[in-house]
């Protein structure tokens, strides 16, 4: 008994000095920033926000001016910009001071960062003819030598608090990487990427192969009940990626996998 109760308090000492991502605490422009909080608003007045309620009304809620709130989730589309604050939705506006929460200070919350572009408008790859990256797509962050085997791949880094964004034109004895500028970090929101079994699975049900991990990104088309799909086991959003050179992607729990 005296063994067990000496471990226990190890455990709780290393636990203490060690704490994980989510425990630490994180302190930006004076605040504490929380895991999935994209930046925080104040208001240069008393104004109402509002939330829709389940039964179809809304209730509203007075927010003091200069008073902070966290912001989570961002909306963009039709060339407005909406900030989620728990359950309460605002429209930007010249009454809403928003300041975003570094891209790299985000990030450290999660042991493998996933990054997910939300812009319904998709963003315009400036230095590459016709390429957006759009709606839903996901953003592969590397070195040039492990994620650019293929042409059309968008890279992303982080260099001092920015999401700096490449493109890989060639293969990798081929064409060079043509830097496109700083990513607005607020059009990405951040997931845990989930490693699942590398290998073959069946499709429970009829369902559609998708651009990207989130619902609304482009459609590539139906795969039907029964489908055998190989994934490199990577699963993003609850979304897991299917394919081989051409990488789509299915919700996880209609794939089973196969022994």
């Amino acid at each position: 008994m005296r063994k067990f109760f000496i471990v226990l308090l190890a455990t709780f000492v290393l636990a203490a000095i060690n704490p994980t991502k989510s425990e630490a605490t994180v302190i930006y422009d004076g605040a504490q920033v929380v895991k999935g909080q994209t930046g925080k608003m104040t208001f240069k007045k008393d104004i109402k926000v509002y939330k829709k309620n389940p039964d179809g009304t809304y209730s509203a809620l007075v927010v003091k001016r200069n008073h902070f709130f966290r912001t989570y989730d961002i909306e963009k589309y039709d060339g407005k910009t909406f900030y989620q604050m728990g359950q309460y939705r605002v429209q930007a506006t010249d009454l809403v001071v928003f300041k975003e929460v570094p891209i790299n200070i985000r990030a450290s919350f999660y042991n493998n960062p996933a990054y997910v572009m939300i812009n319904h408008l998709g963003v315009e790859n400036p230095g590459y003819p016709y390429s957006y990256i759009k709606y839903g797509e996901y953003l592969i962050v590397g070195k040039r030598e492990e994620v650019c085997t293929g042409p059309s791949a968008i890279l992303v880094s982080i260099e001092k608090g920015k999401l700096n964004r490449h493109y890989c034109t060639g293969d990798i004895e081929g064409m060079p990487v043509i830097d496109t500028g700083i990513l607005d970090s607020t059009d990405i929101r951040i997931f845990e990427t989930i490693t699942r079994n590398k290998g073959t699975y069946i499709l429970t049900q009829d369902t559609e192969r998708l651009s990207g991990p989130m619902k609304g990104a482009i459609s590539y088309g139906s795969e039907l009940k029964g489908a055998v799909l190989q994934s490199p086991g990577i699963e993003v959003n609850g979304y897991l990626m299917v394919g081989d050179a051409n990488i789509t992607y299915i919700p996880a729990n209609l794939l089973k996998p196969v022994n």
